[in-house]
């Protein structure tokens, strides 16, 4: 039998109504405040508020909310030449002899989160900037801005590094252990339907502005 179920219902009366409250409630010294259930209730009759109307428009205004939903289109046309470009976020992994970087890149070609060991904050934590631990602390620096920054999937382009590299797969790992994919899903191809429905769904929820005949003699 459960605890809940081991407990006595104390009525109490508020509004004409009643509701059973547990008695371990009053132990703990519980009070019904009654005037807190009237106060709530005038306050939304006499709102300013209560005559709004939600509009039917909606304007997102998140530059990468048709790339979230997989509607923006890709550039196409791509599959069979180096480096790809159907993609709407790219992983780059890059180790020079002082250094070691990563950044997302999109499709247009600008940066848009982007972890160094040329910063600071990264470097003074580091014995070597070209070790494996640059690029785990590299790695994991990206994935929690990236998680911050709402990009949870990528492309990852491999043969453009050696994946069999220590430093390659340490990198990925905190990749993946942060829950970020490194395949980003296909994108959705709307069918095409011939000819013009002027009798379908309108998408900006707006009434029709055309007439039935504009020939009005």
């Amino acid at each position: 039998m459960s605890i809940l179920g081991s407990f006595a219902r104390l009525p109490v009366q508020i509004s004409c109504r009643t509701i059973n409250l547990p008695q371990s409630l009053s132990c703990y010294g519980f009070l019904v405040n009654v005037r807190s259930f009237n106060r709530s209730s005038q306050y939304l009759s006499e709102s300013p508020n209560k005559d709004y109307v939600v509009s039917k428009v909606y304007l997102n205004r998140n530059p990468r909310n048709l790339e979230k939903l997989r509607l923006a289109r890709k550039r196409l046309g791509w599959q069979f030449q180096a480096p790809r470009k159907d993609y709407y976020h790219r992983l780059v992994f890059s180790r020079s002899n002082r250094h070691t970087e990563a950044w997302i890149e999109h499709w247009s070609g600008e940066v848009v989160v982007s972890a160094s060991s040329k910063e600071w904050a990264i470097r003074n934590q580091l014995y070597s900037c070209t070790d494996v631990s640059a690029s785990t602390s590299v790695g994991k620096v990206l994935a929690q801005r990236c998680l911050e920054s709402g990009i949870t999937c990528f492309y990852f382009d491999q043969s453009q590094v050696d994946m069999n590299a220590e430093k390659v797969q340490s990198f990925l790992q905190e990749l993946t252990s942060a829950h970020i994919s490194l395949f980003e899903p296909c994108m959705i191809v709307p069918r095409f339907t011939p000819g013009i429905n002027y009798d379908g769904y309108n998408r900006y929820a707006e009434p029709k502005v055309w007439k039935e005949d504009y020939q009005d003699i």
